[in-house]
């Protein structure tokens, strides 16, 4: 009988040791995480965060997208077209900034069929009064997917 009590006393302290161990354990790492754990996870919150703000700013800066398309554009322009132009009815008649202007018209109208088929017929009529004006002739754009007269 003493032999049986001491071996249920043993028992009964591994149990109680066992328990304390792992109760001192998940004190340790409050909320169930270890330090490195914890560093993961906030880095990936910081990334987190930095990507949210990158679109944050992607979506509010239209310079940003302008600027974006026409690197596009230059890139999958045909090797022949200078930047677009060769689309656009009397391109060799406008400066630079017309093109741009006009451009920009486009694309402002480009939810607007009417609005858009509007602004391309004015232009058509200015691009002829001024080829008139400088006595010279205004040759179609080539035929493209997308035309811009």
């Amino acid at each position: 009988m003493k032999a049986q009590t001491i071996i249920s006393i043993l028992v009964a302290s591994t149990m109680a040791l066992a328990s304390a161990s792992v109760f001192a354990q998940g004190s340790r790492g409050q909320g169930g995480a270890s330090a490195p754990q914890r560093a993961q996870v906030e880095r990936g919150q910081r990334d987190f965060d930095r990507d949210r703000m990158r679109d944050r700013d992607r979506a509010s800066d239209p310079a940003h997208d302008r600027k974006r398309d026409r690197d596009q554009d230059r890139t999958n322009a045909p090797e022949n077209a200078p930047l677009g132009e060769n689309g656009m009815y009397g391109s060799d008649l406008m400066s630079v900034q017309e093109r741009n202007q006009y451009r920009e018209q486009l694309r402002l109208t480009e939810s607007d069929p009417k609005a858009q088929t509007k602004l391309k017929a004015e232009h058509k009529e200015k691009m002829q009064q001024r080829a008139k004006e400088q006595g010279k002739e205004i040759k179609d754009p080539p035929k493209t997917g997308k035309t811009d007269s």
